[in-house]
């Protein structure tokens, strides 16, 4: 038994793209990735340390910078003002490379609420330092937005309006009436396009999701698929136990009743399968009418007592067809593909001895030739 799809990444960090994950290299067909996780794997690796969130929120600081820098020859700035500018600069830029020394990952994910607060703050600062005259750099604020928009919280970004609208006073010679008509249009800008981005953000979150889990889910018994076998065998623990069922004679049904007979067959195991399986165990259809089950924490007895169910509401179920299955013990020194190998021989030699059986695996490391075919399944 073989077969190694499995993908995935963490919440919030860049997949290591160092190697191919298994059933995803040349001709190989996945959940297509979103575009502003290709362009994010082109930062530098000091960039995007830390995650997708801090990446952003360095380019948040570096877009603003640049935008101020770009557009400071045409705003006719003092040389008082052109040093203030360098100064708020190369303060961006400490707060860029600074960032690097952050443990982010003891963090809670609002706090890099930080980025656009800096943002929010070095433009005010710019305003002060410029005499409050350089209303041209309001444009800027927005981008905190834009960023509160994809990366944090709605109930987090509006907490920003307040400091978005003191850097804009911070640029205006004096506070009036125009003005207060103007934070009131700035402000309901900044929260519109905060929300927009939030929606279409958590539409391409639900899409994505929808897509990863389809990939790890078999259609017919809505069990996981080998892909998602293969992600949790990569979590096998030491005290889990890996067993492997297969319906006796299943070839028969098909033969006889057809083959629609036969997925009724196997979405009926299935859901008896699920009936008996504990909140942390897992069940995946393998292949044909074969179905692994990872039960966690489980000892090799609780393996037979859990089949023993399982037979009982099977057979109650009237289908006709009896299962066998092999059980392999984890003991923490043996690769989880040697514990899968070892259950499937345990399976081949219930099958051998009759059918309708259990048996165990006595140890991961004496492994006879595994089969590659059973005739008469």
């Amino acid at each position: 038994m073989s077969g190694s799809e499995a993908t995935g990444t963490a919440v919030g960090a860049l997949p290591d793209r160092g190697r191919t994950a298994p059933g995803h290299g040349p001709g190989r067909s996945g959940p297509p990735e979103p575009r502003v996780l290709r362009l994010a794997r082109t930062a530098p690796g000091w960039m995007r340390r830390g995650g997708l969130a801090v990446l952003g929120g360095r380019v948040l600081l570096l877009s603003a910078g640049a935008i101020v820098v770009l557009a400071s020859p045409f705003l006719n700035l003092t040389p008082g003002m052109t040093r203030a500018l360098g100064l708020v600069s190369a303060g961006m830029l400490a707060v860029v490379g600074a960032v690097r020394l952050v443990p982010w990952d003891r963090l809670g994910p609002s706090a890099v609420v930080a980025f656009p607060v800096a943002n929010l703050l070095a433009v005010g600062v710019l305003g002060l330092a410029s005499g409050r005259g350089q209303i041209a750099f309001a444009g800027v604020l927005t981008l905190s937005f834009v960023y509160a928009g994809v990366f944090l919280p709605v109930r987090v970004g509006l907490l920003l309006v307040p400091l978005a609208w003191a850097a804009y006073c911070a640029m205006v010679p004096q506070v009036d009436a125009v003005v207060v008509v103007r934070l009131a249009i700035n402000a309901a800008v900044w929260v519109a396009v905060m929300y927009a981005l939030a929606a279409m953000t958590a539409y391409q979150r639900a899409v994505a999701e929808q897509l990863a889990t389809a990939t790890r889910t078999d259609a017919l018994t809505e069990l996981g698929n080998r892909r998602g076998l293969d992600r949790r065998l990569e979590r096998l623990a030491a005290h889990d136990t890996v067993v492997v069922c297969d319906l006796d004679h299943f070839k028969d049904v098909n033969d006889r009743d057809g083959h629609a007979a036969g997925d009724e067959v196997l979405g009926r195991f299935a859901a008896t399968v699920q009936g008996v399986l504990g909140p942390d165990d897992y069940a995946a259809r393998y292949g044909g009418e074969e179905f692994v089950l990872v039960l966690h924490r489980a000892a090799a007895d609780d393996a037979t007592a859990l089949l023993g169910a399982l037979r009982d509401r099977w057979r109650a179920s009237g289908a006709g067809v009896t299962f066998s299955a092999g059980i392999a013990h984890a003991d923490g020194t043996h690769a989880p593909q040697q514990v899968l190998a070892a259950a499937d021989v345990a399976l081949y030699e219930a099958k051998a001895a009759g059918r309708d059986r259990f048996r165990t695996a006595p140890c991961p490391d004496a492994l006879p030739s595994v089969p590659t075919q059973r005739s008469g399944d």
